[in-house]
């Protein structure tokens, strides 16, 4: 049966079939039997394939990051050695845009680590895949208050029907107000909303997006929490009512506890507040009691200056908080499940893919089958 390290074959059998492929690669080099298991065994092969299948989805995080100034490079080697252990490895590739050559736009929020693009030079909207670094342009209009302007967006994962969906919104100078209408991607029908649209955040990095609904802080009431709910098609608000807490005191959405918990966290000075949704009221939450909970460092193999950076990482285990080397600022943090990106595959047909960086279009992605990935409409982010 050859070397099988004092395991019985079917015990190391069943145990491999639950590694991943990264793992399993690996171990190829243990000895013959190994490899040949790994490598040329159907059944093991059909068997890890299934059950690889009904893992729980993994759970990452998304950033957006800014560079600010030579020197990162070597300040981020310097600080690493002293945190050895706690790392956050950012997911390859990692994807670099300069904002201020107004070559590319981000027109809305993060969602599921998806987000959408407008690039000048061809006036197209596109979504893109912060992950894998690909995108798809949209096969349908969107309107803009300009033709070559950006368009203004909400994208949202209804967890209900399992669809993503768009809020378009468009400015009428005529009712100086805006007018909303919001398709069901993989449809081909936009539905107007008769609602007044709320006040927006400062910036797209403003959104929380959490479990199908999109949350931003209120910029005229300090103690309100705006939301569109994707499921229902609805805006609404809460009301921050919390005791011992005046109304003079600064709020506004915890982005970074927001996405290591799970749930919406807000930043009541000096308290958190985390939300309960089933009682829908905020309680008092403090991440550093958890002695589970540790220290993370995200490390930003930065090679340019000057940069926004996006990219995502895999979550581990439970974090109390993210560190981020010196000459970098975190603008943004979210959280997402690979299962939902995946989702995304089937409600658009892939036009072309484009990098992001350059707006040089990409070489079409060979399939097991021989195809284009690029003419294959099942083909997914």
């Amino acid at each position: 049966m050859g070397e099988t390290h004092g395991l019985p074959y079917d015990m190391l059998f069943e145990i491999l079939t639950w590694l991943s492929a990264k793992s399993l690669m690996r171990f190829t080099c243990v000895s013959k039997t190994w490899n040949s298991l790994i490598r040329r065994d159907l059944n093991f092969f059909k068997l890890r394939n299934a059950r690889s299948q009904t893992r729980p989805p993994a759970t990452r995080l998304l950033y957006e990051i800014y560079k600010g100034r030579p020197g990162v490079e070597e300040s981020t080697c310097n600080y690493s050695t002293q945190l050895e252990g706690l790392y956050l490895r950012l997911v390859s590739p990692r994807h670099y845009f300069d904002r201020a050559r107004r070559e590319s736009m981000i027109c809305s929020n993060y969602c599921n680590g998806l987000v959408c693009f407008f690039t000048y030079k061809d006036a197209q909207t596109y979504l893109y895949n912060i992950t894998t670094g690909e995108m798809k342009d949209f096969p349908f209009s969107i309107e803009r208050l300009l033709p070559h302007n950006p368009p203004e967006l909400l994208l949202g994962f209804d967890p209900h029907m399992e669809k993503y969906k768009l809020l378009s919104l468009v400015y009428s100078v005529k009712t100086e107000s805006y007018e909303m209408k919001i398709l069901t991607l993989g449809t081909n029908s936009w539905w107007k909303i008769d609602e007044k649209y709320p006040n927006k955040p400062w910036d797209y990095n403003d959104y929380v997006f959490l479990n199908g609904v999109l949350y931003w802080k209120d910029m005229l009431s300090n103690a309100t929490i705006t939301y569109f709910n994707f499921m229902d098609e609805k805006f609404e608000a809460i009301t921050i009512s919390f005791p011992q807490i005046a109304s003079s005191r600064i709020c506004g959405l915890n982005e970074m506890q927001s996405a290591l918990l799970g749930k919406l966290v807000i930043n009541y000075c000096p308290w958190n507040l985390v939300y309960d949704e089933v009682n829908k009221i905020f309680m008092k939450y403090n991440p550093y009691l958890d002695e589970k909970k540790d220290e993370r460092v995200a490390l930003v193999d930065a090679k340019k200056t000057s940069i926004f950076i996006l990219a995502t990482t895999s979550i581990i285990r439970a974090s109390s908080s993210l560190i981020f080397p010196p000459h970098t600022s975190l603008r943004h943090v979210s959280r997402f499940l690979m299962m939902n990106v995946k989702k995304m595959g089937n409600e658009l047909k892939i036009r072309k893919l484009q990098r992001i960086d350059s707006g040089v279009p990409m070489q079409a992605t060979k399939l097991s089958n021989g195809k284009d990935a690029t003419n294959d409409e099942n083909w997914i982010l």
